[in-house]
């Protein structure tokens, strides 16, 4: 009678448990399934990034201790279409000096545009290349086109398009800030004058 009973809890047991493994499988395999889709969201449409360092400042990370970084919503759906970006945009692009890590920067001029430089860019103008952008960040201290030049556009991976946290800076980010365009660039091209 006991073993009789042993032999039945454990069968039931045993049910339960293969229940639990298919359910278990069945997850996974879902779960799975969408691994391709979200990374491919991830690097071809929108991803949210956390902005660090304070070459943006003020218009990012504009706490100067540190210890609150913006959270940022990244636009990467056609980033390498040249044409979709206007001066003024915030991007994110691979650092041309390391291109294992990321840089957010603002756009000041496209090819063909000359651009007024400032220390540490070793002559007082420069002339974008086709197919290049002059960036630089708000903070005058920043690390951009001034130190390594001109830019191909093929680096950008998206826009900053809306700050989502902290929360009571949460909306759109600012098309101005930093340095004045109309200062900067001397040379505006009408086909390239994409103020906005």
């Amino acid at each position: 009678m006991t073993s009789r009973f042993f032999f039945s809890r454990f069968a039931k047991s045993w049910r339960e448990r293969k229940n639990q493994i298919i359910y278990a499988s069945k997850a996974t395999l879902i779960a799975a399934t969408w691994v391709p889709v979200v990374a491919y969201f991830a690097n071809h449409v929108v991803w949210i990034g956390v902005i660090d360092g304070a070459s943006m400042t003020p218009t990012l990370n504009p706490e100067s201790n540190g210890l609150i970084r913006d959270i940022a919503l990244l636009w990467k759906f056609g980033s390498n279409n040249y044409n979709t970006y206007k001066r003024g945009d915030i991007v994110v692009l691979r650092n041309p000096r390391d291109p294992e890590s990321s840089v957010v920067k603002r756009i000041l001029a496209f090819e063909g545009e000359t651009v007024r430089t400032r220390f540490p860019y070793p002559e007082s103008t420069c002339t974008v290349p086709e197919r290049h952008l002059w960036i630089e960040g708000d903070n005058i201290h920043s690390i951009d086109s001034n130190t390594y030049g001109p830019v191909p556009h093929r680096l950008v991976d998206g826009k900053v398009t809306r700050i989502l946290f902290p929360f009571d800076r949460i909306g759109p980010v600012s098309a101005t800030g930093g340095r004045n365009p109309k200062a900067a660039v001397v040379d505006i091209h009408k086909e390239w004058n994409r103020l906005s």
